[in-house]
Formats: C-alpha cells, sequence, structure tokens
C-alpha cells in the first residue's frame, strides 16, 4: 500500500490521520522537524508522500529518507493553517522548508491615533495597540526623509510626551520654533485642528496624494475669498511640496488602485523576489527578498511560500496583488490577505496590457539583482565566486565552505567578551554563533583575550574533530599572531587562518610580513568584510547586554527583604545610594512599605559599605 520510504511507525498510524484541514510536521528519528507543510485534508496530503505511484522531486525524495515519524495539528479551516504553517516555520526554521530570507527587523512609522495629540514614531515592531502602522521601510534614510517632508508640510509631533486634552504645560521644543510641530505639549493648538493634521498625516503614508492635495488646495481657495494672501500662500507651498515628494513617480493608471507588483527570478536553489508598490497608480517603492532551498521545479511552492511569509509581516496589504504565475490555494491565501485588509482583496496573474508589462519590468529588475548586485548568491559550477577567489587567493586545498570568524569587545578594563560567527557558503549560520565571557585576563589586553577564545574553542574542536576551514580574526598582526600561537600549541597550525586589519582593510596571513591587498570593490574582501562585521556585531552586543546588566544592578538588591518594589520607593524617596545611607532608621521607616526589620536591614548593610 505504501513505498518503501515510509517507516513501520508512518505505516501503523497514517490511517489514523485526520481528514480536517491543518498542518502536519514531517521528524527525523531524533525528532527533529526536516518539514511543515499545511493541507485541506491532513490525512490525503501526508499519503501522497508515501504511494508506491508517488514521484517526489529531487530534494522531497532526499528528505523521505530520513522521516520517521509525522505529526500533525487539526484547525478549524485551511486560513487558520496558513497561519499556523507560517508561524511554525519561523519558530523551528525546518531544514526542507522554503525560507524567506531574514532582512532584519526594519523600520515602522507609527501614528499613535489613540492618544488626545496622536505622535509619529519610528518602532522596529508592530504591536496591537490601537495605533497605525506603515512599513517597513526598507531604506532607512528613505524613511527619514519622508518624516522630513511630512512634518514640514503637515506639522505632527514626533516626540513621546504623555499630553492631555488640554492643561499641557511643558515647554515648545526647536520642533516649535523651525515650524515643523504645532506645540500641542503647550496647548498652542486644539484638538480639532491637529486632528487634521492627523487626518492628512494618514492619508499621505497610505498612499492617498490626490485627496490630501483636493483637501489642501480647497483650503488655500478659501483663503484666496478672505484675501488671506499670506495663509493662501502657506497652502500653495504645502501642495508643491506634496506633490514634488511623488514628481519622480513613473507610472501612471487611469484606475488609481493600490497594487503590489510581484516578480521572481531563479538561479540553482535561490530565488530573488521584486516587490513594486503601486499605491492611487504611482510607484512608491520596490524591493527585493530572497528565497533560499528553491529547486527549478519547485516555482508555484516557492512563490507561495514568499506570499505567505511576506504578508505576514507587513502591515498593509493593498487592494490587488500581482503575479507572475499561480500559486497554491490561490482563494484561500485570498481570503486570509482579505481578513487581514479588512474588504476583499484580488490576486491577480495578467496576460497582457499594463498589469503585464508591470510583471514583465518586476521580473526583469529581480533576474538583474540576481545577476549583478548581489554577488554572495551569484554561483559558478555550484560554487560561489567569492570563495573560488578565496580559495586562490590563500592557496587553500578546496573552497573554504565554512568560516568562523572572531572578535573582542570590551570598554576598558571592563566586561571583556569575545564572539565566533559561522558562515557557510558564505551566509550566515547563526544557530552556530558562540560568545564568550573572558575569564583569564586581567585588565584590557586584547590578544590574551583572543588567546584565552581560541584555546577554548578550538581545545574543544580537537576533541570533537570539528574545524573550519578557514579562521577569520578580527584585527592585524598582534591579533593573528596571538590567534596562531594557540593553534601551534595545540598542533593545528595547518588551519587556515588570517585577520583583517581595520584601518586599510588589508589581510595579514601568519608568519608573512607583507600583507595582501585588495581593491574596495573585490567581492572577495566584500565577503571577509561581511564576516568581520557580523562578529563584531555579535560581539559588541553580547557586550552591551552584559553592561547593560550591570549598570541596572545596585547595592540594594544585596539587601534582603528589599525586592524591586522597595528598591523604586527607596529611589523615589531619597534621590541618591547616600542619601539612603546616611538616613536614620526613622527616616527610613518613613518610607511607604518600608518596616522596622528592613529599616534594620538596609541601615545595617549600607553602614558597611
Amino acid at each position: 500500500m505504501f513505498g518503501k520510504m515510509a517507516s513501520q511507525k508512518i505505516r501503523d498510524n497514517l490511517t489514523k490521520f485526520p481528514i480536517d484541514p491543518g498542518i502536519y510536521m514531517m521528524k527525523s528519528k531524533s525528532g527533529k522537524i526536516l518539514y511543515i507543510g499545511k493541507a485541506k485534508s491532513i490525512r490525503h496530503r501526508v499519503r501522497s508522500y508515501f504511494l508506491p505511484s508517488a514521484k517526489p522531486h529531487g530534494k522531497t525524495e532526499g528528505m523521505l529518507r530520513h522521516v520517521e515519524d509525522v505529526e500533525y495539528i487539526v484547525t478549524a479551516n485551511v486560513i487558520e493553517a496558513l497561519v499556523l504553517e507560517n508561524n511554525l516555520i519561523k519558530k523551528h526554521l525546518p531544514r526542507y522548508n522554503i525560507k524567506l530570507k531574514d532582512n532584519g527587523h526594519y523600520p515602522y512609522l507609527k501614528i499613535t491615533v489613540g492618544e488626545p495629540f496622536p505622535s509619529l514614531q519610528v518602532v522596529r515592531s508592530v504591536e496591537k495597540d490601537g495605533a497605525k502602522y506603515f512599513g517597513p521601510y526598507i531604506k532607512p534614510r528613505a524613511m527619514r526623509q519622508t518624516i522630513k517632508l511630512l512634518t514640514k508640510v503637515f506639522p505632527i509631533r514626533t516626540c513621546e510626551l504623555q499630553l492631555d486634552k488640554t492643561g499641557n504645560k511643558h515647554r515648545p521644543c526647536l520642533d516649535y520654533h523651525i515650524k515643523c510641530c504645532d506645540a500641542p505639549c503647550a496647548d498652542y493648538i486644539d484638538i480639532s485642528a491637529y486632528k487634521t493634521t492627523v487626518k492628512n498625516v494618514v492619508r499621505f503614508l497610505s498612499g492617498d496624494i490626490d485627496q490630501v492635495i483636493a483637501d489642501i488646495r480647497v483650503k488655500m481657495e478659501l483663503a484666496v475669498e478672505k484675501l488671506d494672501f499670506e495663509l493662501a500662500a502657506k497652502y500653495r507651498d504645502q501642495i508643491s511640496m506634496v506633490e514634488d515628494a511623488v514628481a519622480k513617480q513613473n507610472i501612471d493608471t487611469p484606475s488609481a488602485v493600490d497594487e503590489d507588483v510581484i516578480g521572481i527570478a531563479y538561479r540553482d536553489s535561490k530565488a530573488c523576489v521584486q516587490v513594486m508598490m503601486v499605491r492611487d497608480g504611482k510607484l512608491l517603492d520596490r524591493e527585493h527578498y530572497f528565497l533560499t532551498n528553491v529547486e527549478s521545479d519547485l516555482k508555484i511552492e516557492a512563490l507561495t511560500a514568499f506570499i505567505q511569509q511576506y504578508y505576514e509581516n507587513t502591515s498593509f496589504v493593498p487592494k490587488t496583488i500581482l503575479l507572475p504565475n499561480s500559486i497554491e490555494i490561490p482563494n484561500t491565501i485570498e481570503n486570509w490577505l482579505s481578513k487581514k485588509r479588512g474588504n476583499r482583496i484580488t490576486i491577480h496573474i495578467p496576460q497582457r496590457g499594463r498589469k503585464f508589462q508591470l510583471v514583465e519590468m518586476a521580473i526583469k529588475n529581480a533576474q538583474l539583482i540576481l545577476e549583478q548586485k548581489n554577488f554572495n548568491l551569484t554561483v559558478v559550477n555550484g560554487e560561489n565566486p567569492a570563495l573560488l577567489n578565496l580559495q586562490q587567493l590563500l592557496d587553500l586545498p578546496r573552497p573554504p565552505q565554512r568560516i568562523e570568524g572572531f572578535d573582542i569587545s570590551n570598554l576598558g578594563e571592563c566586561f571583556t567578551v569575545a564572539s565566533m560567527v559561522v558562515m557557510e557558503d558564505g551566509e550566515p549560520k547563526k544557530s552556530e554563533y558562540r560568545r564568550f565571557k573572558i575569564r583569564g585576563v586581567d585588565g584590557q589586553n586584547d590578544y590574551a583575550a583572543m588567546q584565552e577564545v581560541i584555546t577554548r574553542r578550538f581545545r574543544q574542536g580537537a576533541t570533537e574533530n570539528h574545524f573550519p576551514d578557514l579562521i577569520l580574526i578580527d584585527g592585524g598582526k598582534g591579533q593573528l599572531n596571538s590567534a596562531y600561537r594557540i593553534l601551534k600549541q595545540l598542533e593545528l597550525a595547518n588551519l587556515p587562518i588570517i585577520g583583517l586589519a581595520k584601518r586599510f582593510e588589508r589581510i595579514f596571513l601568519p608568519e608573512q610580513k607583507n600583507p595582501i591587498v585588495l581593491s574596495k570593490d573585490n567581492p572577495t574582501l566584500h565577503l571577509i568584510q561581511r564576516i568581520r562585521d557580523e562578529a563584531h556585531r555579535f560581539a559588541l552586543h553580547y557586550h552591551r547586554k552584559l553592561r547593560s546588566h550591570n549598570l541596572t544592578h545596585s547595592v540594594l538588591d544585596d539587601i534582603p527583604l528589599v525586592g524591586q518594589k522597595r528598591k523604586k520607593v527607596l529611589l523615589q524617596h531619597f534621590r541618591s545610594i547616600d542619601e539612603i545611607r546616611n538616613a536614620t532608621i526613622e527616616k527610613l521607616l518613613a518610607v511607604e512599605t518600608i518596616n522596622r526589620q528592613v529599616a534594620e536591614n538596609i541601615h545595617k548593610h549600607l553602614s558597611f559599605l
């Protein structure tokens, strides 16, 4: 009944699987999740993998050899299965799922519409707090320009002050004096007038530019009728600034709808997706994303995976989404996105006309990005050319598939830490990043700190026989030689190791006087810099975390019966540790929540400090 790849456990349980919609998780013998999928009928979908007549493509066939068990979760409908699949893929990162490459936490613009005087803020995540969010903004510079334009045209506040409807008595800041804010913090504008400003900002960010201009034009004409030419000139300038902001758009349409135009290009196991955001008939932005684990015969699955993951994280769903080819369960995805938007959306695959030309444009841009702009995704005979060049440059036996980068971070003599980052095939493998708190080094000594971390990493690696193809040290000759001495002591001097000096970006090799100098536009140098910068970022993040924890620690934390609440009350009452130390028992007892035993503990403990 079933093919050879079905384990006995799967054979025994498959007939018991429900025919309801939901998700299924394919697991290895060790219990690791290999793949997560969705289905209208869990039993029928999973069964299709293991029938003798099944003809799986290369990637699925390789996966099925390792599948020992299949678990499932039933959902009320296919839309719920779609959302659950997204969440579980992000949580478990299964090896055989098509994954949207993480581009980091891009900023959003947030308008706190629930407040009496809403403010415009830059945030890194979308929360369910009733505010309006716009973004994400892939290019922070463009976002800053947007804020600068908005506050000039519509003076919305950008501070985070908590304001009431009336009675605000703050001193106006510089934004008021340069006419970028109407100072609601000082009650210089009433709620009604301010709401108009907020309404225009929301319209502008939503792409409703024509309505914004129409409203301002009405106000300008009213000012002219009242012979208030100064006010009319102000409105005229506002219209001009808004029009300038969209003057460079090159797509116009009589229908003036909101559309996302999506194109995709493939190369080997990777794909580039280009998203063109058309708002009110005008192209407002373009951005690209990368997909991994994409097979040439999985174009429908790849595009489906992108649609799911992209719109799960975006704050705005347009009325129309134009695609280059069909996707899985299009009706279900349309229903899901319609629910997310709040009204009906349409997924369309155009065959001719303007919309077809837009999709072709998006595809062409995606192809160009794959071919020209992202050298790390370009492969030659299955190999990354930057890694091939690195092999030739360092005379390595093979392209360095695994590269480990190390960096030291400290603040004077405090909180010395180290980082190890891992790149496989030129891409970060964050699951194998490591951080080290330096233990055996007194004072600021980066050379000794580097020796300690190399010792700890490769002494353990020697027992596991797990070594990289190349070691990259963040630093010049001194750092490199310190690390190389440890490798020789561990009898690992045969491991390739280099150092990258920050000042002139020169590559140093052990026991060689002259460095290797590459041109600034060399892809191999870019790859090395990327690994170095990632090691520095990871070390600095850990260092800041330790420093922040230390700075928030107080001597009050060591006193029995003094928790966070009493600590806060004490500092609010006395304002400093010195005042608490000099306070008598009676003064301590005057503080809320402090009883005699706690007062005596505080007095006794601080008198010895």
